[in-house]
């Protein structure tokens, strides 16, 4: 028997996300003395070395691009590092990685971050959902981060439910409130004012994330609220859009993009009320870091955020798509402040209760073994 179980995880990103995060606490929390990790995906993000740092080997693989050659360079990988199981995290990375896996006959394991297919157009989005099928039939195991995201792939027909697992997301809330608490951003340095009530997210500015549905719920906010400010942390594809959206309602001045932020927990502190809009979620990890610094919560009613948030005790849930609901919402914790203290601290109660990273880590560490039949 070898001397540990050689896991090849593959992600479509090293920036700061759900998936590569997600990689990161797994190799921070797996015993090495069991296991030994190699990472491949694109180079260039801030976790890559974070990879290489924790003691993982880390490979250089354009999995977020479309490429024939991927399924060569991922099978490749799996028989030159005599791999025991493979991990893919995300789209391209569950496409190429099971496909190796199947091709070098070892076992593989997919994780679904969130089931991201309602933007597609009704022909792109059933061979979408037709290959996650199929894809499923060949996996060891499918894994889920929430409950109810696994309801929604159970409706999908995604995966057999004998080859499904449920592993709950989870945060290092400890890691967590150190950066809140030891080096956190100030509003001078976030350009906020110093008074007055802010409103924040942490999010890629992506579609999915509703990051317009939240400005124009942001815009409705009573004329008493005036002096409140959004403060957005994340980069992506809509920014352009968003803040032309924050000048058509004339809001701009009262908006705040930080960009991307390398340890985003540290800009907790500044925050009054965290508030996510998303379409769609599997469990997201910036809502649990917001929880773990002790935040109130607004969020839609979506797979993940009911999983997290615990309606009219950590939070309030809100419908979809719906900025009257969102302002409404909002404008009531922002103006009860004992309300929103009693809420952040149910919400730090339960990120330590039913989302460790320890736990997380040793459900994952059990799939690997049952997998690689150790």
């Amino acid at each position: 028997m070898p001397d540990r179980i050689r896991v090849l995880e593959l992600v479509v990103s090293t920036q700061l996300g759900g998936g590569p995060v997600h990689v990161r606490d797994l190799i921070a929390g797996l015993p090495r003395e069991e296991f030994r990790i190699t990472v491949a995906g694109p180079d260039g993000g801030p976790l890559a070395e974070v990879y290489r740092g924790l003691g993982a080997d880390f490979v250089d693989l354009p999995l977020n691009r479309l490429s024939l050659l991927n399924f060569w360079r991922v099978y490749r990988l799996i028989r030159n590092r005599n791999v025991h199981v493979v991990h893919s995290h995300g789209k391209g990375a569950g496409l190429y990685g099971r496909v190796g896996a199947l091709l070098a006959r070892v076992p593989a394991v997919h994780t679904f971050h969130g089931i991201h297919y309602a933007d597609y157009a009704p022909v792109p989005g059933w061979a979408y959902l037709s290959l996650e099928r199929r894809l499923a039939s060949t996996s060891e195991t499918i894994i889920h981060v929430s409950s109810g995201q696994a309801q929604e792939a159970q409706q999908l027909k995604l995966a057999p439910t004998d080859r499904t697992q449920i592993i709950v997301n989870a945060t290092d809330y400890v890691r967590v409130r150190d950066l809140a608490e030891k080096q956190p951003l100030s509003r001078e340095a976030l350009e906020l004012p110093s008074e007055g009530p802010v409103l924040g997210t942490v999010a890629r500015l992506d579609p999915v994330k509703a990051l317009d549905v939240l400005i124009e719920a942001f815009a409705l906010l009573p004329s008493q609220l005036s002096k409140a400010r959004l403060l957005i942390v994340g980069d992506g594809p809509e920014l352009g859009r968003l803040k032309a959206l924050t000048r058509d309602l004339k809001v701009a001045d009262r908006v705040r993009f930080a960009g991307f932020i390398a340890d985003a927990p540290r800009s907790m502190p500044a925050i009054d009320l965290y508030v996510s809009a998303s379409r769609r979620e599997g469990l997201p990890l910036s809502l649990l870091e917001a929880m773990a610094c002790g935040l109130a919560v607004v969020a839609t009613r979506v797979a993940g955020h009911v999983d997290a948030v615990e309606d009219g005790v950590t939070g309030l849930l809100v419908p979809v798509d719906d900025p009257a609901a969102l302002a409404s919402a909002m404008g009531a914790l922002l103006g009860d402040s004992e309300r929103r203290r009693r809420m952040g601290e149910a919400g730090r109660e339960r990120v330590e209760r039913d989302f460790s990273v320890t736990r997380m880590v040793a459900a994952t560490a059990a799939v690997y073994r049952a997998a690689a039949r150790f």
